[in-house]
């Protein structure tokens, strides 16, 4: 009796001493941190503003890699930065990092940006989620009649690339704030310029959406030059388009991307999604390039002025009246 006594003392003044002298932290086992390798299709600043929006919200342990390259290099840059970093998730941007990533690290969960038709691409299935690229097409066409109230006739070059839920949401927005959509569907990227020779005599713009079988460098150098020669605002969807000639574009705030691709990864990581998770990007951003809007005839009064975020001057050659 008394052994067990002494057993049951000596176990109680052993637990109150840890108790008062407790295992210094450095010597606990730590919570080891999250580990994401990023992705990037190329060294873009709205890259890098997502990136850190993310490494902030999320803490992670990063490691970075650019995949600007052929894809066979681009390939085996993600796996050996994979075997460096060991990572729990993956986080890309553009549409290469994404696609090579989900390639070459199936099972790790994946968590994109800036992508253009994620689906068209292959990016769905378990342990995926991403932001999507194009704004709510409400939001859209409401920040673009702000800007030009005198907007009334929009033409839409599109393919079969894009859902017709999306197409037939732009025709509602487009009646419920007052403008007339004038549509072209088109087959083939060729078939762009014919598209939009038939459009030009009735509209006021030209709104070039996030359409993979439309959107190509030759087909935009196309539209902002005829565009410009026949003073129809050129709408486009991306702030590199608006820096290379497109009139202006209203496109995801780029750190709130970054902000929100951290919670969908936690919860990515939390939910085991079996099915692809897309989500609008929240906030939003509106660029204008001055020259382009001479050359076309658009006033920039202080008012205007005040509702874009930046404002470029891409050429200081172009023509155009004011009005």
């Amino acid at each position: 009796m008394n052994c067990v006594k002494n057993i049951l003392v000596t176990a109680a003044l052993l637990t109150a001493a840890a108790l008062a002298n407790p295992v210094p932290a450095a010597a606990q086992s730590p919570v080891r941190p999250l580990r994401v390798l990023i992705v990037e299709s190329e060294k873009l600043p709205q890259y890098s503003a997502a990136v850190e929006a993310f490494e902030a919200t999320s803490n992670a342990a990063t490691v970075l890699v650019r995949v600007d390259d052929p894809i066979a290099k681009a390939r085996k840059k993600i796996r050996q930065a994979a075997a460096v970093a060991a990572p729990d998730a993956v986080f890309a941007l553009g549409t290469q990092a994404a696609v090579l990533a989900k390639a070459e690290l199936p099972n790790v969960p994946l968590v994109f940006a800036m992508v253009l038709d994620p689906s068209r691409h292959g990016l769905d299935g378990p342990n995926t989620a991403g932001v999507a690229l194009q704004m709510p097409v409400d939001d859209l066409l409401t920040r673009y009649k702000l800007m030009l109230p005198h907007l009334r006739r929009i033409g839409l070059i599109y393919s079969s690339a894009m859902s017709e839920d999306f197409i037939d949401g732009a025709r509602r927005a487009a009646e419920r704030i007052g403008v007339e959509l004038f549509e072209e569907s088109v087959t083939a990227p060729d078939q762009v310029a014919g598209a939009y020779r038939r459009l030009r005599r009735d509209i006021d713009a030209v709104w070039m959406i996030p359409d993979s079988g439309v959107v190509t460098r030759d087909n935009f150098a196309y539209l902002a030059h005829r565009t410009r020669n026949d003073e129809i605002a050129f709408l486009a969807f991306s702030e590199n388009f608006v820096r290379a000639g497109a009139l202006m574009s209203v496109t995801p705030n780029y750190a709130t991307m970054g902000t929100q691709a951290a919670a969908l990864l936690g919860r990515l990581l939390r939910d085991h999604a079996t099915h692809l998770i897309v989500q609008n990007p929240l906030g939003s951003r509106l660029v204008v390039n001055a020259a382009t809007a001479r050359a076309v005839g658009v006033s920039l009064d202080a008012t205007i002025l005040t509702m874009a975020d930046a404002v470029f001057d891409s050429s200081s050659s172009a023509g155009g009246r004011w009005r």
